[in-house]
C-alpha cells in the first residue's frame, strides 16, 4: 500500500479565542487502485483548469471536495487524521511534554548499550529539545498518526485487501529541499515509541484476518535483554516486527506527486471544516473514506492532562464534525 501524508495549519497558539484545528492526514491508497485513481484525479483538474499545476486544498470549494471523495471511495482507500485544538493547549504543558520525551530518550539507557547507540540517544535527546513547541506538536502528531495507520491498515486490509499489508510504502509531503530537522526527529522516533506503545497496547488482530502477506518476510524472534523487564514472561511471538513496517519512508515534493496532493486536499478540507470555515455539505461525506477506531473517527489529542474546553462559550465546530463521523465512519 502507499500512504501519502500531509499537514494543516501552524500549529501555534491563536492571539483570538476561537479554535483553531491544526491536523496531520494520511490517504492510504491499495497498490493496484492507484493507477485509476490517479487516472481520475487528472480528469478532475483538467475539469476545474489546474491541468499540469499543483492543486491545494485551500482552493477547492465544497463540490469540488466531494468530487475527489466521490472518487476515492469506490476504491477502498483509507483516510486517517490527527487533529489538535491549538487553542486549548498551554505552552507550559507542551514544553513540558517535549522535555519528558526527551528525557525518555535517556533513562533506557542500561550497561548492554555500546557507546555509539548512547552517544545517538543523547544527540536525539538534544535535538528534541531544541525544537520548537510548534514543531514539536507537530512532530507528536505525525508519530501519532503512524502508529495508528498501522493498526487501523492491518484490521481493514486484513479483511478487504490482505496482500495490500506485504509493503508498506510511506510517502510525506517534503517542507524544504533536505529533509528538516523536526522530520529527521519524527523519522528517528517512530519505530521505538511505536514499539514501546505496542508493550502496553499490544496490535489488535482479527481472527478471520488473512495477515500472510504481512508475515511473509517477516519473523518473530527473541525479545532483546534490554527490553525484557518490559515484555516480562510475555510470549515474544505476541509482538509485531515494526522495522519493515517504517523503513521505507520517503519525503516528496507535493508538485509532482498526485498522491500527496489528494492527500492535502483532504487534511485541508478535514481542517477548515472543523474550525467551522466549510459548510456540512462538504464534510458530510468524509465518513466514506475514514475507518472508525476504538473511539472516535478522528483522533483530537491535547499535550496537557487539564485541558478542557470551558473557554468556549458554545461548543467549537469540531465537536458536531466528529459527531457525524462517529455515527458514518466506515466499521471494521
Amino acid at each position: 500500500m502507499n500512504i501519502y501524508i500531509d499537514e494543516a495549519g501552524i500549529f501555534v497558539k491563536p492571539p483570538q479565542n476561537k479554535c483553531a484545528i491544526s491536523a496531520v492526514g494520511a490517504l492510504i491508497i491499495p497498490e493496484k487502485k492507484e493507477k485509476i485513481i490517479f487516472s481520475k484525479f487528472k480528469a478532475l483538474k483538467n475539469k476545474w483548469g489546474f491541468n499540469d499545476t499543483e492543486v491545494k486544498g485551500s482552493q477547492l470549494d465544497e463540490s469540488q471536495i466531494n468530487s475527489v471523495i466521490e472518487i476515492l471511495e469506490k476504491y477502498n482507500v483509507m483516510f486517517e487524521v490527527v487533529a489538535i485544538d491549538m487553542n486549548i493547549q498551554n505552552e507550559n504543558a507542551i514544553n513540558t511534554h517535549k522535555l519528558d520525551r526527551a528525557q525518555k530518550m535517556i533513562s533506557c539507557i542500561t550497561d548492554e548499550f555500546n557507546e555509539t547507540l548512547i552517544a545517538n540517544l543523547y544527540k536525539i535527546k538534544e535535538e528534541i529539545e531544541s525544537l520548537s513547541n510548534q514543531l514539536y506538536v507537530q512532530a507528536s502528531l505525525t508519530i501519532e498518526l503512524l502508529i495508528q495507520v498501522f493498526q487501523k491498515t492491518m484490521l481493514n486490509y486484513s479483511l478487504r485487501k490482505p496482500k495490500e499489508l506485504e509493503l508498506f510504502k510511506w510517502i510525506v509531503d517534503a517542507k524544504n529541499i533536505n529533509i528538516t530537522t523536526s522530520e529527521k526527529i519524527w523519522k528517528t522516533l517512530i519505530l521505538p515509541l511505536a514499539q514501546s506503545k505496542s508493550f502496553d497496547k499490544p496490535l489488535l488482530m482479527i481472527k478471520e484476518g488473512d495477515y500472510s502477506h504481512y508475515y511473509k518476510n517477516r519473523k518473530s524472534g527473541d525479545i532483546p535483554n534490554y527490553l525484557s523487564e518490559h515484555v516480562k514472561d510475555k510470549d515474544p511471538n505476541s509482538f509485531t516486527e515494526l522495522n519493515s513496517v517504517y523503513s521505507d519512508i520517503k519525503f516528496t515534493d507535493s508538485k509532482n506527486n498526485l498522491g500527496v496532493q489528494l492527500a492535502d486536499i483532504l487534511i485541508t478540507s478535514i481542517r477548515r471544516s472543523m474550525n467551522g470555515n466549510l459548510q456540512k455539505k462538504c464534510w458530510i461525506n468524509f465518513g466514506k473514506i475514514i475507518v472508525m477506531g476504538e473511539k472516535q473517527s478522528i483522533t483530537l489529542l491535547n499535550m496537557d492532562e487539564d485541558t478542557n474546553f470551558e473557554k468556549y462559550e458554545v461548543n467549537p465546530p469540531y465537536f458536531e464534525v466528529i459527531t457525524h463521523l462517529d455515527k458514518t465512519s466506515k466499521t471494521i
